[in-house]
Parts: C-alpha cells; structure tokens; sequence
C-alpha cells in the first residue's frame, strides 16, 4: 500500500487481549507500516494499539446482563462512527461470536475486509452460524488443528494458525520457591483451577470445594492452593473457601508455580484444560451450567450439543482421556471417587499424562501471532492491487 495501513482490531474478552497484544506485538516486527486501533483492552493498549473503547474492563466490573448489553451497543456505536468517518483497511475480530459476528456484518456491509481470529466453535454447537460466516468473513485463523477442515467445508476461508496460549506459555516459568513451599509438607498437591470469571467462579468453586471435603472425609491427605487470575478475583475465592472451611492457599497470577507442584488438577473447562495439559499434570474437569439449563439441556440438549465430549482436551484426542463432569454436576461424590483414585492409581496417572503429552505436543510448536500477520499481509495487498 502506498500508505500505512490503518487495522481496527476487537476484543471483548481478558483472553482476546493476551492474544491480540501478542499480535500486535509480532505486527511491529513483520508489519511495521501497520497501526491498530478500535475496542482495546488493557494489554493490547501497552502493545500500542489506540482504544476506542475497552469492553474487557467494562466486562470484569459489570454485573447485570442489561448493563453489558448496554455497553456493547455503545461500542458498537463508535465503531460505525469511527469506519464512517476514516473506513480502516482491515477489520480483525478476536473470539467473543456474540458480538463480532455483528461486527462482521455491519463491516461487509461498508465493504471492510474481515479476519476473524479465534474461530466460534460452531462445531460444538449453533453450527447455523457458519452460513453468516461465509457471507460476512474473508478470512478465519483456526486455533484448533481439526477446524480448517470443519471450517472449509462449510465454503469457508479457513486457515490453521495454531493457538496462541502456547505462545505465552512459552514465557511462564514457575517460581521454585513458591513449588518447594506447596510440597514441603511432602503431600499430594491438588491445585484448583477454578476459572477467571466472577459468575463462573461462583458456579465451579463451590463444586470443586465440596470434592476436597469428601475427599478430606474419606481420610484422603492432600494439600490444597487454588489459582486466582487478579486481587479482585482472590478476594471472592477467599470468601467460598472461608464459607467451606477447607483449608486452601490462593495464588495470584501465578499457574506456572502452582501446576508445576501440583499432582491432580481439578479446573473448570475451556481452555485452563490446555494450560494444565501444558505441564502434563492429571486432571479431573468439571463445568456446572445451573438448573434452569439443566432443566432444558435433558430433553433438548443433543440437538444444541453436535460433539461427544466437552472438554478441550478430549475433544482433541477425540476420545475420553481426561474425566469430565460437565455441562452440569450432579453427584460431587462421584466427582470426589474419581479423584481420589487418580491420587493413587499410579498406572492411570501415568496412562493419563501420556495421552495428554501426545495431544498437546503437536501444539506446542504453534506461531499463531505470526502466521496471523501473514495473513495480514496477504489482505492488504489484496486490497491494494
């Protein structure tokens, strides 16, 4: 182009901001004559991206579904404004489907170029999804090694680029103070990976909690820490453990310690199962979605639902290789057998770490940021000849 190229890049999402910063990051390397700007949150921001607005902050305080709703239509708002007033050269949309699937809609509508990164799981469910993406997206960068395919089936323009997390994986490295200090009472550490949102806290801590208290009652010695993304976070874990009275330490930002010294992990799913697998420690997944879903999921959940397992890792694998209890919870007694034979099924665990080293190994290797800026590349000069 025979002048900087000018991208509007979204996020929504805490997550979306790691991996978008990190895009912007390897940008300035491999596209030095390109700016970002538009929804930021606070890391893509440092990364140098100029902000519209930032529905990530918005998002960890807002507590009502009326009120994110409201702030989302705001910053839609300014974004029409802004592709108005000076239409960008490329729209990049990060994850969060509920809102940049409207935001790819309204960009084909004034002729923007779409590159969506972090591809909706449309092959869990509302696969419907899928025409809107052909129609409105140019270009769709996978996370997921079986998603191209999927995705290229559908008419879509679909790429594998790997998944960012192992990117910023690469970086984490454990504190060996912190890992002596949770062994040092030479017991199994259980680690509680209990997800980083309030409302998802709420549902999944409880649960993981009432499986240390039965495992505490079966006579089952362990020790205890639970992982907390933010202070603000640590806080509202404080008080279910308080309420439990169990006792568990709280480490703050700090997975690389905690699952390195961990012996089982019991995490909530998405992809803090990719994390954990990342440091091929064992694990027990376990989601609960409420009643009033679990109500609907029983007659109507296999015709939402299109794969067999739920859990990331067992999805990759395309077999049950982790335990998982989800989308619901019905017996944390269950929950809390499985466990305690994975402290002392010895074959099981190293059967188990196996299967999860040959599912994650392959990913490990991943260069999302940059395979994403190629296929910058190649939009822009697209759009220019």
């Amino acid at each position: 182009m025979s002048r900087p190229a000018r991208i509007f890049i979204s996020v929504a999402e805490d997550s979306a901001d790691v991996h978008a910063a990190s895009l912007v990051r390897r940008a300035a390397e491999l596209l030095p004559d390109c700016s970002f700007y538009g929804l930021t949150g606070p890391r893509l921001r440092k990364a140098g991206a100029d902000s519209l607005f930032d529905l990530t902050t918005h998002a960890a305080m807002l507590t009502g579904i009326v009120t994110v709703i409201g702030r989302a239509w705001k910053a839609v708002r300014l974004v029409e404004r802004s592709w108005k007033d000076a239409p960008p050269d490329l729209v990049v949309l990060l994850d969060s489907p509920e809102l940049h699937l409207r935001l790819a809609r309204r960009a084909r509508a004034r002729g923007l170029p779409v590159l969506y990164y972090i591809a909706p799981q449309t092959w869990a469910a509302r696969e419907r999804r899928n025409r809107q993406i052909a129609r409105d997206v140019d270009r769709l960068a996978c996370i997921l090694p079986f998603e191209q395919e999927y995705f290229r089936r559908a008419a879509i323009n679909a790429e594998y680029v790997g998944h960012p997390l192992f990117e910023a994986l690469q970086t984490e490295t454990p504190d060996e103070t912190v890992v002596r200090r949770l062994r040092a009472a030479r017991l199994p550490v259980i680690a509680l990976l209990p997800g980083s949102r309030r409302h998802v806290i709420d549902a999944v801590l409880p649960l993981q909690l009432a499986v240390l208290r039965k495992l505490q009652g079966d006579g089952c010695p362990f020790r205890a820490a639970i992982s907390a993304v933010s202070d603000r976070r640590a806080a509202q874990i404080r008080t279910h453990v308080a309420a439990a009275n169990i006792a568990a330490e709280t480490l703050v930002a700090d997975n690389a310690s905690l699952l390195t010294a961990a012996d089982l992990v019991l995490v909530a799913s998405g992809t803090a199962t990719l994390h954990v697998a990342h440091y091929r420690k064992p694990m027990v997944v376990l989601y609960d979605a409420g009643r009033l879903l679990a109500t609907l999921y029983r007659p109507l959940g296999h015709f939402v639902l299109k794969t067999p397992h739920l859990s990331l890792v067992n999805i990759l694998a395309g077999r049950r290789v982790v335990p998982e209890f989800m989308p619901f919870v019905r017996d944390t007694h269950e929950v809390a057998r499985v466990a305690g034979q994975l402290l002392t099924d010895v074959t099981w665990r190293q059967l188990m770490v196996r299967q999860i080293d040959e599912i994650v190994r392959p990913l490990e290797s991943s260069t999302a940021s940059e395979s994403v800026c190629r296929m910058i590349a190649a939009m822009l000069s697209e759009r220019s000849s």
